[in-house]
């Protein structure tokens, strides 16, 4: 259940973007927003303590004018939410903005926290805190992508590796596909990488997936809310990526990582960073338990 959204603003395009995301799925949901700005800290306290006074000065009159036009867009923008009927809070904080982001979403025991793709300097690649925020979240993250959110969620695809089918992704699926009847689709992706396997190991594979993936989903009892789907590609995220832009799926709902245990809290695997950067649609992070 989505119940309240932290959006995270920079006043850019891109988070501006975001907040019509944000919007969109308050309305499918019911739930709140919380408007958060972050002023950024760029110098850490040691090296404020060699500035000069009259550094400091600029830099306290900087900070103070970033607040203010801060405050003044998050106001302006809350009364524009309040307006057409949404429930929507404001926050300003001071401080390194992935922190602050996901401080945030804690302290106000958020559902999902909402942010654009962020500023980076090629195309398909993240903003720096957009993948922080990924990496670190314990809360789950929505990236939007597109000037405009989908008019509706019809079509959720949780990517597997088979390793566990009640994993925290189709968990947080399953109630959110509950909420707004939206189809399912688990899909495991068989690797071929270069080619270089016989036609005919590979389909033995994608048999196996298959039957191994429909046993987990009739083991769990999902069989009325989810479709089980077994493809090739050269890689896991390749794949992916290909059958949600062929099969036009509205979200994507993924976890930052596989089920290994070796994996350290802050780490973000490279398929579901390829499929963030690289998906026709929104993709939701969430971290395993």
């Amino acid at each position: 259940m989505i119940k309240k959204i932290v959006w995270a603003s920079d006043g850019s395009k891109d988070s501006l973007h975001a907040l019509s995301h944000a919007e969109s799925l308050a309305r499918v949901f019911g739930a709140g927003i919380v408007g958060l700005y972050v002023i950024p800290e760029y110098f850490e306290v040691s090296t404020m303590d060699e500035f000069e006074s009259e550094r400091l000065d600029l830099l306290a009159s900087w900070i103070r004018e970033k607040e203010s036009k801060g405050s003044n867009r998050l106001s302006s923008i809350a009364a524009e939410m309040r307006g057409k009927g949404l429930d929507f809070t404001t926050r300003i904080k001071q401080g390194v903005p992935y922190h602050r982001i996901i401080e945030t979403a804690e302290e106000e025991k958020a559902d999902l926290i909402v942010i654009g793709k962020g500023r980076a300097h090629e195309k398909n690649v993240l903003g720096g805190t957009a993948l922080k925020v990924l990496r670190r979240s314990k809360t789950p993250v929505y990236i939007a992508k597109g000037e405009e959110p989908p008019k509706k969620i019809k079509r959720i695809l949780v990517p597997t590796d088979l390793y566990r089918m009640l994993s925290r992704d189709l968990e947080a699926t399953l109630g959110i596909a509950r909420q707004i009847d939206a189809d399912i689709y688990s899909l495991n992706i068989v690797v071929t990488g270069e080619g270089k396997y016989p036609p005919k190991l590979i389909e033995l594979a994608r048999g196996d997936a298959y039957n191994k993936l429909t046993e987990q989903v009739e083991d769990a009892k999902l069989e009325d809310r989810v479709e089980t789907i077994v493809e090739t590609a050269r890689n896991a995220w390749t794949g992916i990526v290909d059958f949600a832009k062929h099969k036009d799926i509205d979200l994507i709902v993924m976890t930052t990582y596989g089920d290994y245990k070796m994996r350290k809290d802050d780490f973000l695997g490279n398929t579901t960073e390829r499929v963030v950067q690289e998906a026709h649609c929104p993709v939701i992070t969430v971290r395993p338990l």
